[in-house]
Protein backbone atom coordinates (compact mmCIF):
# COMPACT_ATOMS: atom_id res chain seq x y z
CA UNK A 1 0.00 0.00 0.00
CA UNK A 2 2.77 2.48 0.94
CA UNK A 3 6.55 2.35 0.62
CA UNK A 4 8.81 5.42 0.85
CA UNK A 5 7.57 8.62 2.45
CA UNK A 6 9.14 11.98 3.23
CA UNK A 7 7.69 14.14 5.98
CA UNK A 8 8.60 17.60 7.23
CA UNK A 9 8.43 19.32 10.62
CA UNK A 10 9.12 22.83 11.98
CA UNK A 11 11.58 21.29 14.45
CA UNK A 12 15.14 22.34 15.37
CA UNK A 13 17.56 19.55 16.35
CA UNK A 14 19.68 20.26 19.42
CA UNK A 15 23.24 21.57 19.11
CA UNK A 16 24.50 18.26 20.53
CA UNK A 17 22.57 16.29 17.90
CA UNK A 18 23.84 18.44 15.03
CA UNK A 19 27.43 17.75 16.03
CA UNK A 20 26.91 14.26 14.56
CA UNK A 21 25.33 15.49 11.34
CA UNK A 22 27.13 16.40 8.10
CA UNK A 23 27.09 20.14 7.45
CA UNK A 24 26.83 21.35 3.85
CA UNK A 25 27.23 24.91 2.58
CA UNK A 26 25.65 26.00 -0.71
CA UNK A 27 26.30 29.38 -2.29
CA UNK A 28 23.11 31.02 -3.56
CA UNK A 29 22.41 34.48 -4.98
CA UNK A 30 20.77 35.41 -1.71
CA UNK A 31 23.79 34.20 0.28
CA UNK A 32 25.20 31.04 1.83
CA UNK A 33 22.67 28.36 2.66
CA UNK A 34 23.36 25.80 5.38
CA UNK A 35 22.04 22.27 5.38
CA UNK A 36 22.62 19.36 7.75
CA UNK A 37 22.31 15.71 6.73
CA UNK A 38 22.17 12.63 8.94
CA UNK A 39 21.69 9.09 7.60
CA UNK A 40 21.15 6.25 10.04
CA UNK A 41 20.89 2.57 9.09
CA UNK A 42 18.26 0.78 11.16
CA UNK A 43 18.39 -2.91 10.16
CA UNK A 44 17.28 -2.82 6.49
CA UNK A 45 15.95 0.74 6.58
CA UNK A 46 17.96 3.86 5.80
CA UNK A 47 16.62 6.84 7.74
CA UNK A 48 17.51 10.07 5.94
CA UNK A 49 17.27 13.21 8.05
CA UNK A 50 17.76 16.67 6.54
CA UNK A 51 17.69 19.91 8.50
CA UNK A 52 17.62 23.40 6.96
CA UNK A 53 17.88 26.16 9.62
CA UNK A 54 16.02 28.67 7.45
CA UNK A 55 13.75 27.64 4.60
CA UNK A 56 12.49 29.95 1.84
CA UNK A 57 10.04 31.66 4.18
CA UNK A 58 12.44 31.91 7.11
CA UNK A 59 11.30 28.91 9.17
CA UNK A 60 13.31 25.90 10.40
CA UNK A 61 12.71 22.76 8.34
CA UNK A 62 13.42 19.19 9.40
CA UNK A 63 12.71 16.34 6.95
CA UNK A 64 12.77 12.58 7.34
CA UNK A 65 12.65 10.10 4.45
CA UNK A 66 12.29 6.35 4.96
CA UNK A 67 10.80 3.18 3.54
CA UNK A 68 7.99 2.14 5.87
CA UNK A 69 8.05 -1.59 5.01
CA UNK A 70 11.84 -1.72 5.36
CA UNK A 71 11.55 -0.18 8.82
CA UNK A 72 8.77 -2.58 9.86
CA UNK A 73 9.71 -5.79 8.03
CA UNK A 74 13.38 -5.33 7.05
CA UNK A 75 12.29 -5.62 3.38
CA UNK A 76 10.11 -3.68 0.96
CA UNK A 77 8.30 -6.48 -0.85
CA UNK A 78 5.83 -7.04 1.97
CA UNK A 79 2.82 -4.75 1.95
CA UNK A 80 1.84 -2.57 4.88
CA UNK A 81 -1.95 -2.45 5.22
CA UNK A 82 -2.87 -0.54 8.38
CA UNK A 83 -1.84 3.12 8.71
CA UNK A 84 -2.42 3.50 12.46
CA UNK A 85 -0.55 0.32 13.41
CA UNK A 86 2.27 1.27 11.01
CA UNK A 87 2.64 4.69 12.63
CA UNK A 88 2.63 3.19 16.14
CA UNK A 89 5.32 0.63 15.29
CA UNK A 90 7.44 3.12 13.33
CA UNK A 91 7.28 5.67 16.16
CA UNK A 92 8.42 2.98 18.60
CA UNK A 93 11.55 2.38 16.50
CA UNK A 94 12.20 6.05 15.76
CA UNK A 95 12.20 7.20 19.37
CA UNK A 96 15.57 5.55 20.08
CA UNK A 97 17.49 6.72 17.00
CA UNK A 98 20.73 8.29 18.30
CA UNK A 99 21.52 11.94 17.57
CA UNK A 100 18.06 12.59 16.08
CA UNK A 101 14.94 14.36 17.39
CA UNK A 102 12.07 12.17 18.55
CA UNK A 103 9.53 12.42 15.73
CA UNK A 104 5.89 11.37 15.46
CA UNK A 105 5.10 10.25 11.90
CA UNK A 106 1.46 11.16 12.45
CA UNK A 107 2.45 14.83 12.85
CA UNK A 108 4.72 15.16 9.82
CA UNK A 109 3.50 16.91 6.66
CA UNK A 110 3.82 14.61 3.64
CA UNK A 111 6.08 15.94 0.88
CA UNK A 112 6.81 12.59 -0.79
CA UNK A 113 4.54 9.57 -1.06
CA UNK A 114 5.09 6.19 -2.73
CA UNK A 115 1.85 4.26 -3.25
CA UNK A 116 2.22 0.65 -4.31
CA UNK A 117 0.60 -2.72 -4.93
CA UNK A 118 1.94 -6.22 -5.57
CA UNK A 119 0.21 -7.96 -8.45
CA UNK A 120 0.57 -11.71 -7.98
CA UNK A 121 1.14 -12.84 -11.58
CA UNK A 122 3.46 -15.83 -11.10
CA UNK A 123 5.74 -16.57 -14.04
CA UNK A 124 4.09 -13.89 -16.18
CA UNK A 125 6.04 -10.98 -14.68
CA UNK A 126 8.35 -10.69 -17.68
CA UNK A 127 5.45 -10.94 -20.14
CA UNK A 128 3.59 -8.09 -18.45
CA UNK A 129 6.70 -5.91 -18.40
CA UNK A 130 7.38 -6.52 -22.09
CA UNK A 131 3.78 -5.65 -23.00
CA UNK A 132 3.67 -2.58 -20.74
CA UNK A 133 6.80 -1.23 -22.40
CA UNK A 134 4.77 -0.44 -25.53
CA UNK A 135 2.19 1.71 -23.73
CA UNK A 136 1.97 5.49 -23.51
CA UNK A 137 0.77 7.46 -20.49
CA UNK A 138 -0.70 10.89 -21.36
CA UNK A 139 1.80 13.74 -20.81
CA UNK A 140 4.53 11.41 -19.55
CA UNK A 141 7.64 9.81 -20.99
CA UNK A 142 7.89 6.02 -21.23
CA UNK A 143 11.20 4.50 -20.14
CA UNK A 144 11.43 0.77 -20.74
CA UNK A 145 14.05 -1.26 -18.88
CA UNK A 146 14.10 -4.62 -20.65
CA UNK A 147 13.03 -7.54 -18.41
CA UNK A 148 13.24 -5.30 -15.31
CA UNK A 149 10.46 -2.75 -15.54
CA UNK A 150 8.71 0.21 -17.15
CA UNK A 151 8.49 3.82 -15.98
CA UNK A 152 6.04 6.51 -17.04
CA UNK A 153 7.70 9.74 -15.95
CA UNK A 154 6.57 13.31 -15.42
CA UNK A 155 8.51 16.04 -13.61
CA UNK A 156 7.36 15.19 -10.10
CA UNK A 157 5.33 12.00 -10.70
CA UNK A 158 6.40 8.55 -11.82
CA UNK A 159 4.32 5.43 -12.31
CA UNK A 160 6.35 2.22 -12.40
CA UNK A 161 5.78 -1.47 -13.02
CA UNK A 162 8.71 -3.74 -12.24
CA UNK A 163 9.89 -7.19 -11.21
CA UNK A 164 9.99 -7.03 -7.42
CA UNK A 165 12.14 -10.14 -7.12
CA UNK A 166 14.87 -8.64 -9.31
CA UNK A 167 14.68 -5.26 -7.56
CA UNK A 168 14.71 -6.63 -4.02
CA UNK A 169 16.97 -9.61 -4.75
CA UNK A 170 14.66 -11.66 -2.52
CA UNK A 171 13.37 -15.04 -3.70
CA UNK A 172 10.30 -14.49 -1.52
CA UNK A 173 9.21 -11.78 -3.97
CA UNK A 174 9.06 -14.19 -6.93
CA UNK A 175 6.00 -13.66 -9.09
CA UNK A 176 5.35 -10.11 -7.86
CA UNK A 177 4.76 -7.40 -10.44
CA UNK A 178 5.03 -4.19 -8.42
CA UNK A 179 2.90 -1.23 -9.45
CA UNK A 180 4.12 1.97 -7.84
CA UNK A 181 3.17 5.64 -7.99
CA UNK A 182 5.76 8.11 -6.66
CA UNK A 183 4.68 11.65 -5.82
CA UNK A 184 7.78 13.81 -5.27
CA UNK A 185 6.04 17.15 -4.80
CA UNK A 186 4.05 18.07 -1.71
CA UNK A 187 1.66 20.18 -3.81
CA UNK A 188 0.65 17.12 -5.83
CA UNK A 189 -0.16 15.28 -2.60
CA UNK A 190 -2.15 18.30 -1.38
CA UNK A 191 -4.11 18.41 -4.62
CA UNK A 192 -4.96 14.70 -4.67
CA UNK A 193 -6.06 14.68 -1.03
CA UNK A 194 -7.68 18.11 -1.07
CA UNK A 195 -5.82 19.00 2.13
CA UNK A 196 -3.41 21.89 2.69
CA UNK A 197 -1.24 20.00 5.16
CA UNK A 198 -1.58 16.30 4.28
CA UNK A 199 -0.43 13.77 6.85
CA UNK A 200 0.06 10.03 6.89
CA UNK A 201 -3.18 9.68 8.85
CA UNK A 202 -5.06 11.16 5.86
CA UNK A 203 -4.09 8.20 3.64
CA UNK A 204 -6.83 5.58 3.33
CA UNK A 205 -7.13 2.32 1.41
CA UNK A 206 -9.82 3.90 -0.76
CA UNK A 207 -7.44 6.74 -1.67
CA UNK A 208 -4.67 4.29 -2.54
CA UNK A 209 -6.97 2.13 -4.67
CA UNK A 210 -8.29 5.24 -6.45
CA UNK A 211 -4.78 6.45 -7.39
CA UNK A 212 -3.56 3.05 -8.55
CA UNK A 213 -6.71 2.38 -10.58
CA UNK A 214 -6.43 5.84 -12.11
CA UNK A 215 -2.98 4.92 -13.43
CA UNK A 216 -4.33 1.66 -14.85
CA UNK A 217 -7.18 3.58 -16.49
CA UNK A 218 -4.78 6.10 -18.08
CA UNK A 219 -2.92 3.16 -19.61
CA UNK A 220 -6.24 1.61 -20.70
CA UNK A 221 -5.49 -1.44 -18.56
CA UNK A 222 -8.28 -1.09 -16.00
CA UNK A 223 -10.59 -4.06 -16.46
CA UNK A 224 -8.92 -5.03 -19.74
CA UNK A 225 -6.82 -8.05 -20.65
CA UNK A 226 -3.68 -7.65 -22.74
CA UNK A 227 -4.59 -9.45 -25.95
CA UNK A 228 -2.67 -11.82 -28.16
CA UNK A 229 -2.48 -11.03 -31.87
CA UNK A 230 -5.22 -13.57 -32.58
CA UNK A 231 -7.65 -12.44 -29.90
CA UNK A 232 -7.08 -8.75 -30.71
CA UNK A 233 -7.95 -9.33 -34.37
CA UNK A 234 -11.12 -11.22 -33.46
CA UNK A 235 -12.19 -8.57 -30.93
CA UNK A 236 -11.61 -5.68 -33.34
CA UNK A 237 -13.52 -7.39 -36.14
CA UNK A 238 -16.40 -8.09 -33.77
CA UNK A 239 -16.43 -4.46 -32.61
CA UNK A 240 -16.00 -2.70 -35.95
CA UNK A 241 -16.68 -5.22 -38.70
CA UNK A 242 -14.20 -7.25 -40.72
CA UNK A 243 -12.74 -4.53 -42.95
CA UNK A 244 -12.46 -1.85 -40.27
CA UNK A 245 -11.27 -4.47 -37.78
CA UNK A 246 -8.43 -5.46 -40.08
CA UNK A 247 -7.48 -1.78 -40.48
CA UNK A 248 -7.44 -1.15 -36.75
CA UNK A 249 -5.50 -4.35 -36.16
CA UNK A 250 -2.82 -3.21 -38.62
CA UNK A 251 -2.64 0.14 -36.83
CA UNK A 252 -2.26 -1.60 -33.47
CA UNK A 253 0.60 -3.75 -34.76
CA UNK A 254 2.28 -0.68 -36.28
CA UNK A 255 1.96 1.12 -32.94
CA UNK A 256 4.08 -1.60 -31.31
CA UNK A 257 7.04 -0.82 -33.57
CA UNK A 258 6.74 2.89 -34.33
CA UNK A 259 5.94 6.09 -32.41
CA UNK A 260 2.61 7.71 -33.17
CA UNK A 261 4.27 10.71 -34.83
CA UNK A 262 6.21 8.45 -37.20
CA UNK A 263 3.06 6.60 -38.20
CA UNK A 264 1.32 9.92 -38.88
CA UNK A 265 4.26 11.11 -40.97
CA UNK A 266 4.42 7.91 -42.99
CA UNK A 267 0.77 8.11 -44.00
CA UNK A 268 0.74 11.92 -44.16
CA UNK A 269 -1.90 12.37 -41.49
CA UNK A 270 -2.04 14.67 -38.46
CA UNK A 271 -1.17 12.91 -35.15
CA UNK A 272 -4.64 13.82 -33.87
CA UNK A 273 -6.10 11.73 -36.66
CA UNK A 274 -4.04 8.79 -35.44
CA UNK A 275 -5.28 9.49 -31.90
CA UNK A 276 -8.88 9.20 -33.07
CA UNK A 277 -8.12 5.91 -34.80
CA UNK A 278 -6.32 4.52 -31.76
CA UNK A 279 -9.29 5.51 -29.61
CA UNK A 280 -11.41 3.11 -31.66
CA UNK A 281 -9.09 0.32 -30.56
CA UNK A 282 -9.19 1.12 -26.84
CA UNK A 283 -12.97 1.68 -27.03
CA UNK A 284 -13.16 -2.00 -27.96
CA UNK A 285 -11.45 -2.84 -24.64
CA UNK A 286 -8.04 -3.47 -26.16
CA UNK A 287 -4.98 -1.73 -24.63
CA UNK A 288 -2.48 -0.46 -27.20
CA UNK A 289 -0.13 -3.40 -26.76
CA UNK A 290 -0.05 -7.15 -27.31
CA UNK A 291 1.44 -10.19 -25.63
CA UNK A 292 3.37 -12.95 -27.34
CA UNK A 293 1.85 -15.55 -25.02
CA UNK A 294 -0.70 -18.05 -26.35
CA UNK A 295 -3.41 -16.63 -24.09
CA UNK A 296 -4.25 -13.01 -23.15
CA UNK A 297 -2.69 -11.67 -19.96
CA UNK A 298 -5.43 -11.24 -17.30
CA UNK A 299 -6.43 -7.70 -16.21
CA UNK A 300 -4.38 -6.13 -13.42
CA UNK A 301 -6.66 -5.60 -10.42
CA UNK A 302 -6.17 -3.77 -7.10
CA UNK A 303 -7.56 -5.92 -4.30
CA UNK A 304 -6.70 -5.20 -0.67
Amino acid sequence: MLDTIRVKYPIIPTTEQLQHWTKIFTVKQEGIRRKYIYNYKFDGAMLKYTYIPTDYIGNPLLMLELSLPKLLFDNNYQMILGIESTIDTANFYLRDIPHAPNLDLAEGILIRLDICYNHQVGNLVGDYIKALGHLDYPHRRTKYHRTEGVEFRAKHKTTKFYDKEKESKKSEAAGLLRQELTLMNGKDIQKLLGITKPKLTDITKNFVVEQLENDLAKLRLLGNSIHTRDTALVALCQAHGDMAGLYYYGLLVSKLDKPKKEIASNIQKHPRTIDRKLRKIVDAGIPLTLTEKDEPLPPLEIKF
